[in-house]
């Protein structure tokens, strides 16, 4: 209800009259957010969220108390956002969205794992000026740092096919992307289920990910303390939740492969 009493959807309704392309617009990805959050309501998805929004929000506060790592609190928080924006992205069928949210979260766990390996690189991170910053802490820096460490994810090489991925599918190209395209995703017939769960693989992955960054650059900056143990704790809720999108992810890669394979066959026969 807004301010004068009126539900978003007499509000749509209103707006209708005035302005139809822009209320149609809104009312589908409405409709997809109320058909998608009733399909999940007491699902493993949105119950492995709940737990990590809680688990963030409490770490943003361990951080913000913590005398050496309050000067990154304000990364866990901005976390937090990625995260809720992701979530309400897929919900409305905007996935795209929640692909560029969850770039901006590889590239804080990637520099939170460059001040576990490297904690100097802390302050000269935080008062460097823009240029000096992103010369040394442009996301390729990070990653290369990261391999010359051994640090995992980047053990075997600095190359990121997730992170070229995102940036990829964000920048303009003739390129058409199966997964995460611009706009808005009707998630119609079993691909397109598929399809529309997409976000909810990138939130859990990169929520995975982001929790091990934290519980490394603890483990070097804070051992033994409150705040170490905190990110040691499990989440089971949403440790389900990722196994659950991952089995989905290989479903629809395989579909895709399927699809791929028989449009070569089909090439083959005609030419």
């Amino acid at each position: 209800m807004n301010s004068d009493g009126l539900s978003y959807e007499s509000v749509l309704s209103q707006l209708a009259g005035e302005r139809p392309r822009l209320a149609a617009a809104l009312e589908r990805a409405e409709k997809q957010r109320s058909r998608r959050t009733a399909s999940l309501l007491t699902g493993a998805r949105l119950k492995g969220v709940e737990e990590l929004l809680q688990y963030l929000d409490e770490l943003a506060e361990a951080f913000r108390a913590s005398p050496q790592l309050s000067r990154l609190a304000f990364l866990v928080a901005r976390t937090l956002a990625d995260f809720e924006t992701a979530v309400e992205a897929t919900l409305s069928g905007y996935l795209a969205v929640a692909a560029d949210a969850m770039r901006d979260v590889m590239e804080i766990e990637n520099l939170l794992l460059d001040f576990a390996v490297n904690p100097d690189h802390i302050d000269e991170w935080l008062a460097s000026d823009d240029r000096t910053r992103m010369r040394k802490f442009m996301p390729v820096k990070v990653r290369e740092r990261l391999h010359a460490a051994g640090q995992a994810p980047f053990t075997t090489s600095a190359e990121s096919i997730d992170y070229r991925g995102h940036s990829e599918a964000l920048h303009v190209s003739p390129r058409q992307y199966p997964v995460a395209r611009k706009g808005f995703s009707t998630g119609s017939g079993v691909a397109g289920d598929l399809e529309a769960d997409s976000g909810f693989w990138e939130i859990f992955e990169h929520g995975r990910r982001l929790h091990l960054a934290l519980r490394r650059l603890t483990g070097v900056l804070q051992p033994g303390t409150p705040v170490h143990e905190l990110t040691e704790r499990s989440l089971s809720d949403f440790e389900d939740g990722w196994e659950r999108t991952q089995q989905m992810q290989q479903v629809y890669l395989a579909l895709i492969e399927a699809a791929l394979k028989v449009h070569a066959e089909q090439e083959g026969e005609s030419s």
